[in-house]
């Protein structure tokens, strides 16, 4: 930025989806913890009335905490973000804010999505990518339960392991035959493939691909279970990759053989967890 220039605007992400339901069901899918935690994290402490403070966490690992600031029945869900991991990026002129705007759409409701306060530079660059496939996965994980899932109970397998190997070489072994022995190995957005899971190749609907980073879709054989694969945000450091799949109304059978095949298959690409 030149002398005297005034400063850039924060950048702002925006991403719009059609809902086939009321906004009063949209609007409790984004305020209720219990009814959040069916799509968004798996557990989910506090509350999404104004003023309140919501705390998601995907594991001991990962906890984030926003206040809502405002919550308009069936028109806008506002949080500000207090997530810690902004402190370690250069300051913005503006916070972290994610807006919810619900509006009459086709079939239902017109959900937008607006998140700014992203600032400049190769730090803020990795997280406003990250933060676009994140949130690209997680409203269509929220269209996916309202087509199929609500009032099921959901339950959220997976495994987080950090790697030393550049993302590319990392790519290769969870992608490849240790790993989720994707075919096609480039498989692309909107296609359909193959992959293996805790020992069973099952045909999988490819809904985003951005190899090696970020990955998600669907598995039919499984009740409809969502698969994510990601590569976390950040330039420094081991690379930490998460594999979550959201499953419905399995038994307790198949959700054990889940685990130990997810973790199993964790551990031939990452190495076992250590102790």
């Amino acid at each position: 930025m030149s002398p005297g220039e005034p400063p850039k605007p924060p950048r702002m992400l925006e991403l719009t989806i059609d809902l086939p339901t009321d906004p009063d069901t949209v609007w409790r899918l984004l305020t209720d913890p219990a009814e959040l935690a069916e799509w968004f994290a798996p557990q989910i402490e506090g509350s999404g009335s104004p003023g309140g403070n919501l705390t998601f966490s995907w594991g001991p690992e990962i906890n984030w905490s926003t206040k809502v600031t405002s919550a308009e029945r069936g028109r806008l869900v506002r949080w500000q973000d207090v997530f810690d991991a902004y402190q370690q990026l250069p300051p913005t002129t503006a916070p972290v804010v994610i807006e919810w705007q619900l509006s009459p759409g086709p079939g239902g409701t017109r959900l937008r999505l607006v998140n700014s306060g992203f600032g400049d530079g190769a730090d803020w660059d990795a997280m406003y990518d990250g933060a676009k496939a994140g949130w690209t996965f997680f409203m269509w994980h929220l269209l996916e339960t309202i087509r199929h899932h609500l009032g099921q109970r959901r339950t959220v397998v997976f495994e987080r392991r950090a790697s030393q190997l550049t993302r590319e070489a990392l790519g290769a072994r969870l992608f490849g035959p240790e790993g989720l022995a994707l075919t096609p190995p480039r498989a692309a957005s909107g296609s359909t493939a193959q992959l293996s899971l805790a020992g069973t190749r099952r045909r999988f609907e490819v809904q985003y691909a951005r190899l090696p980073t970020n990955f998600f879709g669907k598995i039919p054989d499984l009740g409809g279970a969502l698969l994510l694969v990601e590569m976390e945000p950040g330039r420094t450091g081991p690379v930490q990759t998460g594999l979550w799949l959201s499953t419905w109304e399995l038994d307790s059978t198949e959700l054990q053989s889940l685990r130990a095949g997810l973790r199993a298959m964790a551990d031939a690409v990452f190495g076992p967890r250590p102790g």
